[in-house]
């Protein structure tokens, strides 16, 4: 964000040194972001990073005030939600258990990882962020039920309480995982992992390798589908669940002032239509 800036700079044969920096340049700039970009979001979040910066300056005494506060911005826009409908997240858990019953060995765990994938997100919410981080001590088993633990790196740690329906899930896949690492002779702590068709590469998976693997999906079921839509479509199974809304901003991640009129009023407007249940185990 900070080199949109400067790039900004340099394409007006402006020099980046911070002490010559006028105000006017700084208006130049808005009206730049205002014409490169059609989501006020992405306008907000480059001056935002600006904002950041002086504050950073001021902190260490390089600089007096911080003149990105009088730069005005555009309201923060909240998208209405788009997730993944409900018959559609059951035919991709439908399609990723054939696929895991006609398989054998690593291209069976591969399919096996895909599906608990799909239960992370879409039963405890997880963000991919989330995903790329997840350890195997974070799994933890209680009363039946598998809570997972979510260390944040700017936030207090949370756990998310999985539905009794992921626990098998979850099961099988930790010990075909263990004896996948065996077979490939290579240890990691991680829960997810990268590899090719023949053996397993290395511990975790990237938001990269997450997103490359729902666009499988969508190409395999010709429909769309994306770890955030799946997410959303998660959050609305909470609100139909009645779970308490602080519990809900809590897993989300979000502060407690987050609103959640934008699920609810799809709620209200169509309840049939954004009706969410659990997955069954195994897809039955």
């Amino acid at each position: 964000d900070l080199n949109i800036f400067t790039g900004f700079l340099a394409s007006k044969g402006r020099t980046s040194e911070i002490d010559t920096l006028q105000f006017e340049e700084l208006k130049e700039y808005q009206v730049y972001l205002e014409k490169k970009y059609n989501s006020p979001n992405s306008i907000r979040r480059r001056i935002q990073a600006l904002r950041l910066f002086f504050d950073y300056l001021i902190k260490e005494n390089l600089y007096d005030e911080n003149p990105i506060k009088k730069m005005l911005t555009s309201p923060k826009v909240v998208d209405k939600p788009k997730p993944t409908f409900f018959h559609i997240i059951r035919k991709l858990h439908g399609h990723i258990r054939s696929q895991i019953e006609s398989s054998h060995l690593h291209e069976k765990l591969i399919h096996q990882r895909n599906e608990l994938i799909l239960h992370l997100i879409y039963e405890g919410g997880l963000k991919v962020s989330d995903l790329e981080r997840l350890h195997i001590s974070h799994l933890m088993l209680k009363e039946d039920k598998y809570r997972v633990l979510l260390t944040p790196e700017k936030r207090d740690p949370i756990s998310i309480t999985l539905p009794e329906v992921s626990t098998e899930i979850v099961q099988e896949y930790l010990k075909a995982l263990e004896t996948g690492k065996n077979r490939d002779k290579i240890d990691f702590s991680e829960v997810l992992f990268n590899a090719n068709p023949y053996r397993i590469l290395s511990g975790g998976l990237s938001a990269r390798g997450i997103e490359v693997i729902f666009k499988e999906f969508s190409k395999q079921l010709n429909t769309t589908i994306t770890a955030k839509n799946l997410r959303q479509a998660c959050i609305f199974k909470w609100l139909i669940q009645e779970l308490p809304e602080s519990r809900i901003k809590e897993w989300m991640g979000v502060q407690p002032q987050y609103s959640l009129a934008p699920f609810k009023e799809l709620l209200t407007e169509d309840p049939t239509k954004y009706c969410f249940l659990n997955l069954e185990a195994h897809g039955e």
